[in-house]
């Protein structure tokens, strides 16, 4: 997420039933697109319960959309190829690229390592030689600066494999390898699905 958008969403809190703590709307899509790849099951957004489908998978990403006319929220989204260390003691693990056209948003990368990242260590993703610098957010990475984002998106359609590292805060290293293969089909049906 863009800084500024990260800002927009962090400022408006809610509470979600069960969850006991107020979030943020960004805290609750991150959230809600984890339990739908996880589980495809129903979620909660800000403002009503609300499903998303499956629009088309292609290659090793899945593209999903709300079911709102017009759509609130859509996402590619992909699972690691490998991660590591195997073993270690992590949640749910994506990399995620959303769009809310209301909110003007068309292809704004994120990942999720599943876990609390060291904030002073930060997240890179690296495609070829490329290297992205993402800011952390409790367990998420998020591009700090639009350019940036639009840079990223643009090796994501290049490359072959993008390597998501990042270190817990208990120091523990993380290097989760993603493919490409689909990815700009799958951006190209993000596009139309949510214009």
């Amino acid at each position: 997420m863009t800084g500024a958008t990260f800002g927009a969403y962090a400022d408006c809190t809610l509470m979600i039933p069960g969850l006991g703590s107020p979030m943020s709307k960004a805290h609750i899509y991150l959230i809600a697109a984890a339990s739908i790849l996880a589980t495809g099951a129903l979620f909660v957004t800000p403002t009503a319960a609300q499903s998303v489908n499956l629009v088309e998978r292609s290659g090793a990403w899945s593209i999903y959309a709300d079911t709102a006319t017009p759509k609130q929220v859509c996402f590619a989204a992909s699972t690691p190829q490998a991660v590591e260390p195997i073993g270690a003691n992590r949640g749910s693990i994506f990399f995620y690229i959303s769009a809310w056209p209301k909110d003007g948003i068309k292809a704004e990368p994120s990942v999720k390592v599943g876990y609390p990242i060291n904030t002073e260590k930060g997240v890179t993703v690296t495609i070829g030689t490329d290297v992205f610098k993402l800011f952390s957010k409790e367990q998420h990475g998020f591009v700090a600066d639009p350019s940036e984002e639009l840079k990223l998106i643009d090796a994501l359609k290049k490359g072959s494999t993008a390597i998501v590292r990042a270190t817990s805060t208990r120091g523990t290293n993380t290097t989760d390898t993603y493919s490409l293969s689909g990815i700009s089909k799958a951006l190209d049906k993000l596009t139309s699905t949510c214009p």
